[in-house]
């Protein structure tokens, strides 16, 4: 019995100084400050940097396990290597200014191995906007002239309806710069002139662009450029970009009680898994519902590795037809989407996105 008494306080001991030694044996981490307030800074100046400097009072070395910015403008940089016992880490913070004007407040998330495991750093401050020029008013540059866009948007436009839209373009240089408006080529519907057919130096002129869907006879969203032809050394030729998107009129059509219904056996063709540069082949069947003529007046698929073509475009009604489809797989090596866009006479549905898939698996897969 005398053993066994002094065995268990000896026991009990050892288990307590065990504990003792994992509870104390930890390392801790203490900033200098945990929130830096920049005050106003200039958003010319590009970035904002503090460094948090921080010490490990505990008895084990330190470990940052994580740093995150609560954003992709705030950049961090950290000690990597453990820090000893007494000694001293940081982390530096970059917060970038451009395109940022205003007050901001943003936070760091660190974790460590010791005490405590989470922490958040905070900075804030108020960043003054930079003084507005010509590449903030103007920002498409080609040469030595400055557009305020490059790209042209008519938008919806009715195939009855002619539209006017403008650019402005802005000369950057020193020298004067000619417009040659007369060497504009483009097609009868699109009409092209200027304020003046010449730049001077830190001036304007504004571009006009006319349209006329009627004249275009075409239906759907459209894409087309022109280049201006100019005397500038630098991109003498300068590309306009135009897109359109031109529905039928339909204000014109009396309501008879008699119209086209247009109707489609499916919206999605699914052909599953297939190998990387096959085709393989589908149909839609698209369906007159209505009690008047049905006109398929255009088929545009998304891309050129998938070809359509309706067996007929003029349904009577009850009548149904085919829209074939052949995908080319290619060099994909993923799911893969494309739409085929169809344009009919049915006033309540005149366009419609049908969609075709596939999960295309490449050569060294198979």
């Amino acid at each position: 019995m005398m053993k066994k008494n002094i065995i268990y306080p000896f026991l009990i001991f050892l288990c307590y100084s065990m504990l003792s030694i994992n509870t104390f044996a930890q390392s801790k981490i203490v900033f200098d400050k945990t929130v830096h307030d920049f005050g106003d800074i200039n958003e010319i100046d590009g970035e904002a940097d503090v460094i948090f400097d921080f010490s490990n009072p505990g008895n084990k070395p330190l470990i940052l396990t994580s740093v995150k910015a609560s954003c992709g403008c705030t950049t961090p940089n950290w000690s990597t290597d453990p820090v000893a016992v007494k000694e001293k880490g940081f982390i530096q913070v970059s917060y970038s200014t451009k395109n940022r004007p205003g007050p901001f407040t943003k936070t760091i998330s660190v974790r460590t191995n010791g005490t405590p495991q989470v922490l958040l750093l905070t900075i804030k401050g108020n960043v003054i906007p930079r003084p507005k020029g010509p590449k903030d008013w103007y920002p498409m540059e080609i040469g030595n002239l400055r557009f305020k866009t490059t790209h042209v948007v008519f938008g919806n436009i009715l195939n009855t309806e002619k539209d006017t839209l403008s650019t402005i373009i802005y000369n950057q240089s020193e020298l004067p710069v000619k417009l040659k408006f007369d060497e504009v080529k483009v097609p009868e519907y699109i009409k092209v002139w200027g304020s003046a057919d010449k730049v001077s130096p830190r001036d304007t002129v504004t571009l006009y662009i006319s349209y006329d869907a009627a004249m275009k006879k075409d239906y759907g969203y459209l894409f087309e450029f022109f280049q201006l032809p100019t005397n500038d050394m630098s991109t003498p030729r300068k590309r306009i970009n135009i897109s359109s998107h031109i529905k039928e009129d339909f204000s014109k059509v009396e309501d008879s009680g008699t119209q086209p219904i247009v109707v489609f056996d499916k919206d999605v063709i699914d052909f599953g898994v297939m190998k990387a540069l096959d085709k393989v082949k589908g149909s839609f069947t698209i369906t007159n519902n209505g009690t008047a003529e049905l006109v398929i007046r255009k088929v545009k698929a998304s891309c050129g590795c998938t070809a359509t073509k309706p067996q007929k475009t003029q349904l009577a009604p009850g009548e149904s037809t085919k829209l074939d489809v052949t995908f080319s797989a290619g060099n994909y090596n993923r799911e893969v989407t494309k739409t085929i866009s169809i344009v009919t006479n049915d006033p309540k549905n005149a366009e419609k996105t049908l969609s075709i898939k596939a999960n295309v698996k490449s050569n060294e897969e198979n």
